[in-house]
């Protein structure tokens, strides 16, 4: 009952944490700007697709997520919530197969987990991308600490 009462506190955690960090820190999400003619971009980008990818690489650098323009903010939510459930089980998972270990090396391991995530996906994005470096440490220090928060909530009171 503990491993699925964590689950899902986690989850929570995660969620709100990553609401909360991207409202009030000026990095990461905060850090991407509008373009000045939205409308004009609108159009040129509809001419290629309304549903897909895009990428750009003659003059500047650009990877273009596209979608149609009937965006619901409750699905967002919904999925971004499962997301974050999702998360927390494998969180959940990893510190209940090393219960016989200290906290200190649970903890680590999720620090761990945090790190490989943000090699594997926020620094690629960088690099890659062009992602800037004031979205991508942002970015990161919020997922890291997120995770952080969550294994220390699941490792002193639910695991």
């Amino acid at each position: 009952m503990n491993i699925l009462i964590g689950i899902i506190i986690g989850g929570i955690i995660l969620f709100f944490w990553g609401g909360i960090s991207q409202a009030l820190i000026p990095w990461g999400i905060k850090s991407v700007g509008g373009h000045p003619n939205p409308d004009e971009l609108g159009v040129v980008i509809s001419k290629a697709t309304t549903n897909g990818m895009i990428h750009i690489a003659n003059h500047v650098a650009a990877f273009i997520a596209v979608s149609p323009k009937n965006y619901t903010m409750s699905r967002y939510f919904m999925i971004e919530f499962i997301t974050q459930v999702v998360v927390s089980a494998v969180l959940v998972i990893i510190l209940t197969l090393t219960d016989s270990l200290s906290n200190e090396i649970r903890l680590a391991l999720v620090g761990l987990v945090g790190l490989i995530t943000i090699s594997s996906v926020d620094l690629q994005y960088w690099n890659w991308w062009g992602f800037s470096t004031r979205y991508t440490v942002g970015v990161a220090v919020n997922r890291l600490a997120g995770y952080l928060v969550v294994g220390v909530v699941l490792i002193s009171w639910i695991l």
